[in-house]
This record gives structure tokens, sequence and C-alpha cells, in this order.
């Protein structure tokens, strides 16, 4: 793999073609940024054309538990080598990953399309998710590169149902891409030094790989080789591999969240009896789509904060928002919505309020108000696979450039438990600290047992 430019004080160069420096000089900012690993390692490497002709049972015997293997730089240099380190790889018994350079100037969704079609659309069960090479900007803008990098991701998450790894270091990713929050992703960390440990780009604040040197030496590779380290145990690092698990197995396995699998993972939070306010920041709350066009602003809405996108009149959304909720309690509740005038120009919201067994679609003018408004009263089932979706498909026109917000929504009991109902008066709103408790506390653990056994939380996909 090419070495990240690494641009530091007193202009410390490193690349994969130099021989290791010494531990440059970093400042108390990224000295903070530094981070030791959790206790035993792995070790691994990374190979590409430029280590010729490699004997994959003599890297085996010198300890080598995993290798990613490069598929190509950007689209016009495919690996010549991948196809036979690949199979080598595996026939060896090392665990294996592709990884591709990423251009930045070339075309990301073709690039994405190019490695998947290297591992024929599909992570197996001992195989590493894949891999996007970030450390080339190819003239490109922080913002272009970062798009594209999201883009290609978003790609590759699709096939494989894995969230790929990212590549690169830490002046790179800081300062060429501009430090975006991608940290779904884990981190293979580049820097060559022989610290303990190494300062990793912002706002990661944990590794899963280290390339610690580019030159080292392996058996059966001729000449140096880039060497890596996997931040765990071999029983972490073998849970790591393979695709996503199955939901319902009581397992959290890799690729799956509080989100996607309350069953196994647990739940993002929980509804008290009483009701709960969960905002767009909120664990429980899901925004999807293409990250560009949801802009988040924190100069309105509930709390100082609300996300916003343009509505379309497409047949299918592209953009959503989806407040999960897992009740402590069945019961009637209240449902409100927030909307903000500031940034909500939609007169056609429809949210779809998925309650025990039933959705009902409530259509909401967001110019009303800046306030709560009612999406009425709803029979909700105790746990979860309940939620209210919002989704960008209102039927105005992408051209009319009309704002559709995601903001708060508020649960408030209107029934007295046993029931019987309690004559139409409801319960006063809940505070708004009472929200969706992630802590979980006693609650917590009896909605977690409620959960299990159930599916993963019903998501709208486009």
């Amino acid at each position: 793999m090419k070495g990240i430019t690494v641009a530091i004080v007193l202009a410390f160069v490193a690349s994969c073609a130099a021989d290791d420096a010494s531990e440059p000089f970093v400042s108390l900012a990224e000295q903070e940024a530094t981070v030791c690993g959790v206790g035993p390692t792995v070790k691994g490497i990374d190979v590409s054309i430029y280590q010729g002709t490699i004997n994959w049972t003599a890297v085996a015997g010198d300890g080598v538990k995993f290798a990613f293997i490069r598929t190509s730089d950007g689209l016009n240099s495919i690996d010549s080598k991948f196809e036979s380190n690949w199979a080598g790889a595996k026939a060896a018994g090392i665990k294996r990953g592709a990884y591709q350079f990423f251009r930045p100037g070339q075309d990301a969704l073709a690039q994405a399309n190019l490695l998947l079609s290297k591992i024929n659309n599909t992570i197996g069960p001992d195989d590493m998710p894949p891999v996007i090479d970030v450390e080339a900007s190819d003239g490109q803008s922080a913002a272009t590169i970062t798009a594209k990098v999201k883009t290609w991701i978003n790609r590759v998450k699709s096939v494989t149902g894995r969230d790929p790894i990212i590549y690169t270091g830490f002046y790179f990713w800081r300062d060429s891409v501009g430090a975006p929050d991608i940290t779904s992703s884990p981190l293979w960390h580049a820097q060559y030094t022989t610290a303990a440990c190494p300062n990793i780009p912002p706002p990661w604040d944990n590794w899963a790989f280290w390339q610690f040197t580019s030159s080292g030496t392996v058996a059966g590779i001729s000449g140096n080789v880039d060497v890596n380290r996997w931040n765990g145990d071999m029983a972490s690092f073998l849970a790591f591999l393979g695709p996503a698990g199955a939901c319902g197995d009581m397992t959290c396995d890799a690729g799956e969240t509080k989100l996607s699998c309350p069953a196994d993972c647990g739940p993002c939070g929980t509804v008290g009896f009483a009701g709960g306010v969960i905002d767009d920041g909120d664990a429980c709350f899901e925004g999807g789509g293409p990250e560009a066009s949801m802009r988040h602003v924190s100069d309105a809405g509930k709390d100082g904060d609300l996300v916003w996108t343009h509505t379309t009149e497409d047949a299918t959304e592209a953009n959503y928002g989806t407040w999960h909720l897992v009740l402590e309690q069945a019961g009637k509740y209240k449902v409100e919505v927030y909307t903000d005038t500031a940034y909500a120009q939609s007169t056609k919201a429809k949210y779809v309020v998925a309650a025990g067994t039933a959705e009902t679609d409530v259509v909401v003018d967001q110019t009303a108000a800046t306030d709560w408004q009612s999406l009425g009263e709803f029979e909700f089932a105790e746990g979860g696979e309940q939620w209210i979706h919002l989704a960008d498909n209102t039927g105005e026109p992408l051209a009319d450039n009309v704002q559709l917000v995601f903001d708060a929504v508020r649960l408030t009991r209107v029934d007295d438990g046993t029931g019987s109902g309690n004559g139409g008066d409801e319960l006063d709103p809940p505070g708004e600290s009472s929200g969706c408790n992630a802590g979980g506390g006693q609650a917590g653990a009896f909605v977690l047992v409620g959960l299990i056994g159930l599916g993963g939380l019903r998501r709208r996909r486009r």
C-alpha cells in the first residue's frame, strides 16, 4: 500500500518507499489523540503486486493471521496479483480482506463496484470487511473527497451489509479530508513509528488496525512488506470477521446495532410509562439517505437543533428520518411532532406512525406553528418494532426547494395503564429530560427481556 504523506512540524515526511523514521514531535492536541491498544494484538500484513509472487504457506508459518489484499489503484490500474493472492491467503488459512486505493478524482460508485466485483459481491465467513484506502486527494477539495468516500462506503455497505474499513492517517484525514465523522467505519490507521501507541485521526476514539511499518520482513515475501496489528486478541478478531449476523441469534454480531437489531444488541432507549421526548440527536433517531442532503442546523428547533432536507415528488424516498420507539409498557399515547417555521416549509409532511401492529399516515403542515403539533392518539404495544417515519417524497417538487424538517417527537400517556382509560384526560406531558433513556436501568433491563426473540426494528429502505 502506498504510504500516507504525513505533514508535521519540521516537514517530516514518511512514505511506503521510505525507511521507518524516528517518532516525530507531536503537539499537545495531537497527543490527546494518542490511543493505546487494549492488550494483546494480532499480526497481519497488506500486499499488492509490488510484493511479487508470495509463498502464502511460508507467510502463515511466520505468524501472520490476516492479510489485506489490493484489488486496484482506482479504476485504471487493476492489481494483476489480486486473484492469486486472494486464493493463496485462503488456502494457507490466513484471514483476508480486499482493499482499494481510492482515487477521489474518479467516479466513486464505479470504484466501489469494481471492488465488489472482485469479491463476488459478498463477504465470506472468514473475510474482513472491504477497505477504502484514503490517502490521495487528486487535487480535490475536502468536501468533494468526503462526499465521494461516503458514496463508496454507502454502496459497499448496501451490498455486503458491513461498514467498510477506512485506511487513513492522522494528518491526511484531518487536513485533506476535513475530519468528517464516518466513525461507523472501523479505522485502519497508518503511522510508521516505534512508539507503543499511535495518535489517530479525529474524530475516531479508537483504532481497529494499525499499519505501524512499511519495511517489515515476513517469510515467503521478497523485500519489505507493510505489517499491521489488530487491536485485540484472536478471539475478538475472529468475532469481527464475516457477513452481518442474523438478527435474533442472541449475539450482537458485526454489522448489528441497537437500531438494526435490538433483540441482540439491546434497545437504543426506552419510552417510560408517562411518555418521553426523542429528539433528532438522540440514539433512537435514525437519519437515512445521502448524508450531504441532510442538513444539520443549530440555530432553530427543539433544544436548538434540527435536521432538514428538500422534498421531492419521486415515487420512492431518498432521505428520511425514523424515530424508533421501544415502550416500557403498552398503552394509549398522544403523539406530537415539533416543527420550527424558521426552516419548515413543507405543507404535506407525511408522518407514518407504526403503533402495535397498525400503521397510520398523518399529513402535517409544518409551516403551521413553531410548536408541538399533534398526530393523534395511538395504542402502542410493549417493546419495540414501533416507530414514526418521515420521508422526503411528499409530492412537493425538488425544483421548488421546499424544506422538510426532522426534529423532536413527544409521546404522552393518555390512559391510566389499566386498559379502562381515564376519561380522556391525558397525563401531564413528560419533562424534557424524560426522553428515550439510553441508560436503561431497571426499565431498560425489563424492555430488553421483552425484546428477546424479536426481529430487528422495521426500517424503511429505498
